[in-house]
């Protein structure tokens, strides 16, 4: 009601910053998608060949690291960036494949990981964007490593690597869910489908 609404704007000490609340998001279930799945936004279709949950950063390619990499996790990652403390990562090997008949420029690191509870609540997990990938574009600019242009009925198979904290996962919850977002370019609506992923 109005009365209380003011008394708590005049600011008392224990009042907790609006930075941390956020509103919670739900997922749709039919956007949940098996991990054999194939998922299409906008004529692209994504397609994930493998995954990989692991602490080891294996013989992958240390030159399309993110430079960030060893400082973020600084104490919790070795020369050879194998993780350790209740941090790991999941690598995807995703084929993505332009049906349209237009040259398209997607991003091939689109995915974030989320897990969602039985509410269908989704918290994020882990880092947007992803701090690996198996190669970078070589052409555009440097923010675009990521980025590959296909032509009409091109695939492309990438492998992105993204960090996740064991602490986020709870114990009876072995599924992670990879969303990929896109916009519908026929309605302007935004699109998330969700592959369920088990670790």
């Amino acid at each position: 009601d109005e009365a209380s609404k003011t008394e708590g704007d005049t600011g008392g000490e224990d009042q907790a910053p609006a930075t941390y609340v956020q509103d919670a998001e739900y997922v749709n279930k039919d956007d949940i998608v098996s991990v054999d799945d194939t998922i299409e936004i906008n004529g692209i279709t994504y397609k994930i060949e493998k995954y990989e949950h692991t602490t080891e950063f294996g013989n992958r390619n240390k030159d399309t690291v993110a430079e960030s990499l060893k400082d973020s996790y600084e104490g919790n990652i070795d020369e050879n960036y194998n993780l350790s403390n209740g941090y790991s990562y999941i690598f995807v090997t995703m084929t993505y494949t332009n049906n349209t008949d237009e040259q398209v420029e997607i991003s091939r690191n689109a995915g974030a990981f989320y897990i969602i509870n039985d509410d269908l609540e989704r918290l994020q997990v882990g880092d947007p964007g992803g701090i690996y990938i198996d190669n970078y574009r070589t052409e555009g600019k440097e923010n675009e490593r990521y980025h590959y242009v296909l032509g009409a009925g091109e695939s492309v198979t990438s492998e992105v690597g993204y960090i996740i904290q064991d602490e986020w996962m709870s114990e009876d919850s072995k599924y992670i869910y990879y969303c990929i977002e896109g916009i519908d370019s026929k309605t302007n609506d935004k699109v998330q489908k969700y592959f369920k992923l088990e670790l």
